[in-house]
Parts: structure tokens; C-alpha cells; sequence
């Protein structure tokens, strides 16, 4: 039951009940939107939004929310998914078996004194796949490099060779480590430049290995024990710093990013290429500038420069045009990745990123 409470709220978010405003009329439902569908495995958060809206990162202003629960956005495999008029509204919600009446009576206030129900995600579909994510969630940062560059580096390994496996011993130079505590050892990446301004905003950097302190020698030198290995060869160079935590929320939404300005492509990621739907790349805007997990934000090519022949061959430039959508997954603070949402043309370095039109 407390399931069926949990999603009737989520799909009501997908299609929530904010009022409309002159400058803020009511999403657009497509035309051919269902008006009931079971959540299949493999669906996204986004994809269910976009079989219902024009505009899918207005999910919320359409999703019938149920106020006793602290988690109100959850859908699971097997859910029954339904549009309904509810006090002059289009909503939507999750058939809890008494149709649009019980969406409605979800969408009330808890009773007085009655506790708010805080549910588990376990089990609920993704905003994005999440596999398509998994690797920049886990162990790739963006770091100073001023900062990167000061911190003990791998000097050697106890065999002279390169590290593959748990149990080998590595030594580090630099500022003393501790013993006994655990450090990451990180694979020194490329640097990110600002398309704009050509200033080097960051430094990516992989974490091919975590180690056990085991000793300091008179001379600095830290000695560590390997404990886990990531896929990757430790090498001489390799930076060790203590191991920084996942910042990423366990769920998050797709929703109209709120950024102090506007922000460009800096690197299509895993690629030398082009970006599709279902890439990952690489933006100049972070928690510096209040981008957040979730934010969604619409990418724009610019136009190409053309010939006027009505006036001697003047150069003029077409206006940018979209070209898709993304949707950020992970911050630092000048760069985040993002994931495409949907690309109607390829998406390189330098397009330009704003927020969605609330239209």
C-alpha cells in the first residue's frame, strides 16, 4: 500500500499541481499521449515524461502528488500510469486500482498528526539509465590541477613493475601519508579548457586503485598496501590523496536548470567525435554557477554564415537553432557532466547551453 501511495504521487509529478500564470500557462499535452500505460522495465523517468508532454522537463507541473509521502516521485515496473481531470486540471498518477478516484484521494493532506511515510527507492525506474552514467559516477573527478599537482605521487612499486592486482605494495613521495588510513590513487587525465575564455577550468582525473598505509620511512616515503584495483595499471606518477566521496544523490529528476548564465560543450566524453542521445559530455558550468543533479538544459548549434546574393554576397550568420537536450548527472565546481537526453542534430564542443523555455 504505502508502494501504491508512493507512485500515485510520482506520476501525478509528472503530469504537479503548481498553478498557471499568465507568463506561465499549463504544459502541453501531446495529442496522442496515453491515457493509461504500464511501466515496463527498462523505462526511464524521462522517457514516460516525454510520452506525455511536448515539453518533458515540466514533468513536475502535470504530477499528482501525495502528500503523506517524503519521496512522492518514485514509478516501479508494473505500475499502471493514468491521465485524469482532477479539479479542472490534467493530471497524472498511479493506478492504486480505483482509477482517477484514487488519485485524487491520494492528493490529499495527511491527516493531522499522522506520520509522513518515507519510502525506499529500491526498485524504482532511473531519471536516465543509469549504466550509461555509471562509469563518470564512480570514480572519475574533476579536480584542481594547482591542488592535483601538490599532492604524493607513486614513486615506485615494491617489484619494479606495474600494479594490476590487490595485495602489491607501492611507495609514494611527497607529504607524509598515515598510517593506517586508506588513500586513492588517481590517473592523471587531460584538462579542461573553457571554449571562451581558453582558461584551464579543471582537471580530470580516474581513481585506478585504493591503498592501505602501512608505513612512513625516515625519508617520507609512504609505503601502501593495494586493497582494491579499478581495471587499471597503478604507474609511477599516479597521484594519492584521500579518497573523495560520491557527491551524486542517490535520485534525482529531470528539471529546468536555474544557472547564473549561460554555458557551452566542452568535451563529448569517451568519444573524439560527435554527441547523440544517450552520450555523455562534458559542460563549463558547475555548483559554481547553481547547477545541480537533474538540471536540464537545452543545447543550441550555431547557425552556419551564408551568402546574401540579393546583396553582393554579404556574409550573414543564421541564428542557432536546437539541437537537443541534456541533463546533469554529476557537478564540481566549474564543469559537470551531462547526460543527452535527445539530440536531433550531433552535439559538439563550443554548442551553446541554456535553460529550457518554461513554455
Amino acid at each position: 500500500m504505502v508502494k501504491q501511495l508512493v507512485a500515485s504521487s510520482v506520476i501525478a509529478a509528472l503530469l504537479s499541481t503548481a498553478p498557471a500564470h499568465a507568463n506561465n500557462p499549463p504544459p502541453t499535452i501531446k495529442a496522442d499521449a496515453p491515457n493509461r500505460y504500464i511501466v515496463k522495465k527498462g523505462d526511464t523517468l524521462w522517457d514516460i515524461s516525454g510520452r506525455y508532454l511536448n515539453s518533458p522537463w515540466r514533468w513536475k507541473d502535470i504530477w499528482a502528488t501525495n502528500k503523506q509521502i517524503k519521496n512522492p516521485h518514485l514509478i516501479y515496473p508494473g505500475d499502471i500510469i493514468i491521465m485524469c481531470i482532477i479539479q479542472g486540471k490534467t493530471l497524472i498518477g498511479v493506478d492504486t486500482g480505483e482509477g482517477c478516484a484514487g488519485i485524487e484521494k491520494q492528493m490529499g493532506e495527511a491527516p493531522a498528526g499522522q506520520t509522513v511515510t518515507i519510502t525506499s527507492t529500491a526498485g524504482s525506474i532511473p531519471p536516465i539509465p543509469l549504466s550509461a552514467i555509471q562509469h563518470w559516477l564512480d570514480k572519475t573527478l574533476i579536480v584542481n590541477p594547482a591542488d592535483f599537482n601538490t599532492t604524493p605521487y607513486v614513486l615506485a612499486s615494491k617489484n619494479r613493475n606495474l600494479i594490476t592486482s590487490e595485495g602489491d605494495k607501492i611507495y609514494a613521495k611527497g607529504v607524509p601519508l598515515i598510517v593506517g588510513q586508506k588513500y586513492g590513487v588517481y590517473h592523471e587525465g587531460d584538462p579542461y579548457v573553457d571554449p571562451k575564455t581558453q582558461q584551464i577550468i579543471g582537471l580530470e582525473v580516474t581513481q585506478v586503485a585504493t591503498g592501505l598505509v602501512t608505513s612512513v620511512a625516515a625519508n617520507g616515503v609512504s609505503s601502501l598496501q593495494l586493497t582494491d584495483t579499478y581495471g587499471k595499471e597503478v604507474r609511477e606518477g599516479d597521484r594519492v590523496f584521500v579518497e573523495l566521496g560520491n557527491t551524486v544523490p542517490p535520485v534525482f529528476y529531470p528539471t529546468p536548470a536555474k544557472v547564473d548564465r549561460g554555458g557551452l560543450i566542452v568535451r563529448v566524453m569517451g568519444s573524439i567525435g560527435s554527441a547523440a542521445k544517450g552520450s555523455v559530455v562534458a559542460i563549463n558550468l558547475g555548483s559554481s554557477n547553481g547547477a545541480k543533479p537533474g538540471d536540464v538544459l537545452t543545447v543550441y548549434r550555431k547557425g552556419p554564415k551564408v551568402r546574401d546574393i540579393k546583396d553582393n554576397d554579404t556574409p550573414v550568420q543564421l541564428p542557432s537553432e536546437p539541437a537537443g537536450m541534456v541533463m546533469v548527472f554529476k557537478t564540481f565546481g566549474n564543469i559537470s557532466y551531462a547526460y543527452v537526453l535527445s539530440s536531433e542534430l550531433p552535439l559538439s564542443p563550443g554548442d551553446q547551453l541554456l535553460p529550457p523555455p518554461y513554455l
